[in-house]
Parts: structure tokens; C-alpha cells; sequence
């Protein structure tokens, strides 16, 4: 079985090769949740992969909603129930169910608590085993899972309240000092396009050109994270200022969903720490845009919820959150702006409204 998020596809095998992998895929370790990885092809490939919380009771609605998104996705499901209590939550079996109604074929299902996982693909079977310990850091398939998340700027953290903060904007003088920093990156702005003779911004974008000073940005952040030291806050805060043109975010973006090889990721992780809240939102509708390019659904999440606490109504962050709830696979944002890098294109990137039906209450969207 292999992992998709990877240039280079990484081996694992059994039970606990998949319990490696569910912190790495998230981002986070899930706590009172019920995890779907989709399991897809010959050799097996996993992803994309949902979260949901357990509910208290059944939820058949939602476990419909994962048996679709699964016979989109999935040849075959494996599904994880992390849980802090003893009760066999009804979502799981809701799900297995709804799995047997639509063809999905269920290759494993586990309960994990009190730090031991048991197989659960019924409810005698999950009574009677002794389940087994959790994969350690020392494990060689974790060892594994960890290298390349660190090699694309991606760490796995305790819980989703630690991803929010991982993002969060400054505070106390850092805020102060970042606030300096925009006002002067403010007034120093020049026009974001120089165009030249015959030739719009938006033909520049199709051209896949940016500006040359945004160029010159992110050549230097993605130096300055190279080196380990994170985005300067100077750079950051011209970054943050220039993406609220519109036209200059929509040449990020369809920049940064293409050139996967490149560490956009945690350079706009970087980035985001250093913008206030107020100017977020432009920064972060490209974050999670871009995370869900590398299939970090749960970041992406996280991001949108951030862009929608300054902007409610932002049309990005509300295409994003259709995006994940119908599914799309990360790699389509790829394709899309490969074959289809339009004006169309940059027009439904930037519309006023959203394309598809969504909602800032949406809190567990397939990644």
C-alpha cells in the first residue's frame, strides 16, 4: 500500500502502517473522531481522507455522506474510530452499513483508545480482542511518514486546536512590530502590474508572470524558510500587503497549486503568522487553497476558518469550502489550472460569489 501525498510514494503494510499514517495525512493527531481513509487502485494507493467528530448517537445522514464520498473516491475504505470511551460509537457502524449498501468494500475498520487499537469490523471481534499498541515514534514506517512530512514542510501536531494556532496572526509586540511593517510596506507600493504595450494584468497572469517585486519576495521568503528561519517579517508583511490585489493573488495561486516542488507551503504557513487578522484574509485564502493542494485538508480547514473570521463573505475561502465538500481530489486544482489557466479560469477564482453551495458552518470536510 502506498501514501499519495508524496513525489516519492512511501510503503506501508498493515494495520499499523495505516495508524501511521492518519496523524501525517490530518496534520494533527484526531481525538474523538471517526477517520475514512480511501483506498484506491492496484497498488493500493491511499487518499484522499475524511474526519468527522463521533456523535453522541447515530448520524445517518453523515454516514450516507461518507459511503458517497467513498464510492467517488475508493475501491475500498479503511475506517479509524478514535475515541476516549469504551461504547462502540453508532457512526461506525452507521457507516459500515451505509458501505454495504453502496459496493464499498470495508478492507479494515478499527477502534483506538487507551493507547491500543483493535480491530472492529463487528462488534463481537472489537470485544474479544486484547488490541494492540500504537505505532511509537521509533516505529520504521513512522520514521518513514515523518521524513518526507518534514522534507515538505509539514509536521504532525498534538491536536487540531495546536494546527489553529500554528497559523494564528501576531500578538502582543510581534503584532505591533508586524503592524509597523505593513504600514510602511503599505506606503511604498507601487503598481502591482507593469503592463506592457497591448498586454492587460490579466494577460500577464495567463502568462503565468507576476510582478517583478513579487517575484523578488518570494524568491526571499522562500530563502529565508529554506534556511530554517522562517519568513522576516518585513518580507511577510509585503507579501501580505501586495496579495490584496486581487490580481496579484489569483497570479500566486495559480502559481503555487502547480509548483508543488517548491515550499509555498510553509512559506505562507510563515507568512500567516506574521499577518494581523484584519489583512488575513487574501493571505489565507491562498494558504488553504494551496494546502489542499498537498493534501492537507485539515490545514485548509483551518486557513478558511481564519479568512471567514475577518471576512465572512470572501468568495475564495467559500469556493475552497466547496471544494472540499464535494470531494475534489487535490490533485484536480493541479490539472485545472494547467489546462483551463483562463480568464474564465482567474474569473471563477475571483467571482463575488460562491460556484457551489457552502457554509462557514461546515467544521469536517473530506480532504
Amino acid at each position: 500500500m502506498t501514501t499519495t501525498d508524496d513525489e516519492t510514494p512511501i510503503r506501508i503494510s498493515g494495520p499499523v502502517g495505516l495508524l501511521a499514517t492518519v496523524p501525517m495525512m490530518l496534520g494533527f493527531h484526531p481525538t474523538n473522531s471517526l477517520v475514512m481513509m480511501c483506498v484506491s487502485g492496484r497498488r493500493r494507493k491511499v487518499g484522499p481522507v475524511a474526519r468527522v467528530d463521533l456523535p453522541p448517537g447515530h448520524d445517518r445522514a453523515m454516514a450516507a455522506h461518507l459511503a458517497m464520498h467513498a464510492l467517488q473516491h475508493a475501491d475500498e475504505v479503511v475506517l479509524i474510530s478514535y475515541q476516549s470511551f469504551r461504547r462502540r460509537p453508532p457512526l461506525l457502524d452507521d457507516v459500515l452499513r451505509e458501505m454495504g449498501k453502496v459496493g464499498v468494500e470495508v478492507m479494515d475498520a478499527l477502534v483506538v483508545r487507551g493507547g491500543r487499537a483493535r480491530p472492529a469490523l463487528n462488534p463481537a471481534m472489537e470485544r474479544v480482542h486484547p488490541g494492540y499498541p500504537l505505532p511509537g515514534a521509533d516505529d520504521p514506517q513512522v520514521r518513514a511518514l515523518t521524513a518526507a512530512g518534514a522534507l515538505a514542510g509539514r509536521t504532525v501536531l498534538a491536536d487540531r486546536e495546536e494546527l489553529r494556532r500554528s497559523i494564528a496572526g501576531p500578538k502582543g509586540s510581534r503584532l505591533r512590530r508586524a503592524e509597523r511593517e505593513i504600514s510602511e510596506a503599505a506606503c511604498g507600493r507601487l503598481p502591482p502590474f507593469d503592463t506592457s504595450p497591448g498586454l492587460t494584468a490579466a494577460d500577464h497572469i495567463l502568462l503565468g508572470e507576476m510582478p517583478s517585486e513579487v517575484e523578488d519576495l518570494i524568491s526571499r521568503a522562500f530563502g529565508q524558510v529554506s534556511a530554517g528561519d522562517g519568513v522576516r517579517v518585513e518580507v511577510a508583511a509585503a507579501l501580505a500587503v501586495l496579495l490584496t490585489d486581487r490580481l496579484v493573488r489569483d497570479a500566486v495561486l495559480g502559481r503555487a497549486v502547480v509548483e508543488v516542488d517548491l515550499p509555498w507551503l510553509p512559506m505562507l504557513i510563515s507568512c500567516a503568522t506574521w499577518t494581523p487578522d484584519p489583512l488575513a484574509p487574501p493571505l489565507c485564502s491562498v494558504l488553504a487553497m494551496v494546502a489542499y493542494r498537498h493534501g492537507d485538508g485539515a490545514l485548509a480547514q483551518i486557513a478558511v476558518d481564519r479568512c471567514l473570521l475577518a471576512e465572512p463573505e470572501h468568495p475564495l475561502a467559500h469556493l475552497m469550502i466547496a471544494i472540499m465538500a464535494a470531494g475534489v481530489h487535490p490533485e484536480e486544482l493541479e490539472r485545472i489550472t494547467e489546462e483551463g489557466m483562463s480568464w474564465s479560469l482567474q474569473s471563477m477564482l475571483s467571482t463575488d460569489a460562491p460556484l457551489w453551495p457552502g457554509s462557514a458552518g461546515d467544521r469536517d470536510q473530506p480532504r
